[in-house]
């Protein structure tokens, strides 16, 4: 009689937990602008403002994101080369810029995506006279961040090529 009232409780226990475990869960929500606007503070001690007027300002830059956004430069020129032909001579600390909530990862994608991304825009960059002649006239300083919700809220990740190659920086809101 034990056993069986044993074995009735363990089945009613697995039915439970496969009911209550088994539903399927709601996607997370699409962001907002209102979602996405504050202060996000990046894994490498980075912080972005985004502003409801549009505006963004890059505080504190890592070498780690630092090194996320001039990819496309530091993978044939040094670290000095860069500065000196894109900023002036001096590495930057700071950026600012509009940001804008997007569907595609960059201007020129027409694909329909299910993710959502913050496109930050910190100008173009416009090469000094001396530049190498293989180096680019012109660099478009900025960052495509994928918008992730991890069930407790909104992050953005600055990924390491497509979404499944792993994040180099994730932001989450500031606390202050």
């Amino acid at each position: 009689m034990r056993i069986k009232a044993v074995a009735g409780t363990t089945t009613l226990m697995l039915l439970l937990t496969c009911g209550v475990g088994c539903v399927p869960s709601a996607p997370p929500p699409h962001p907002t602008n209102t979602d996405l606007t504050r202060a996000w503070c990046g894994s490498s001690g980075d912080r972005i403002d985004l502003r409801q007027d549009g505006s963004s300002r890059l505080r504190l830059i890592s070498d780690a994101y630092l090194s996320h956004l001039l990819d496309d430069l530091r993978d044939t020129w040094s670290d000095q080369y860069v500065w000196g032909t894109y900023f002036d001579g001096r590495r930057p600390a700071s950026a600012q810029g509009t940001w804008l909530l997007s569907e595609h990862e960059h201007e020129d994608d027409d694909h329909d995506d299910e993710h959502r991304w913050v496109r930050l825009d910190f100008g173009e960059r416009t090469a000094a006279a001396t530049r190498d002649p293989e180096s680019p006239e012109r660099y478009r300083f900025g960052d495509a961040l994928l918008v992730s919700h991890d069930g407790n809220g909104f992050e953005l990740l600055a990924l390491n090529g497509r979404p499944d190659q792993g994040w180099s920086s994730r932001f989450t809101p500031c606390a202050d």
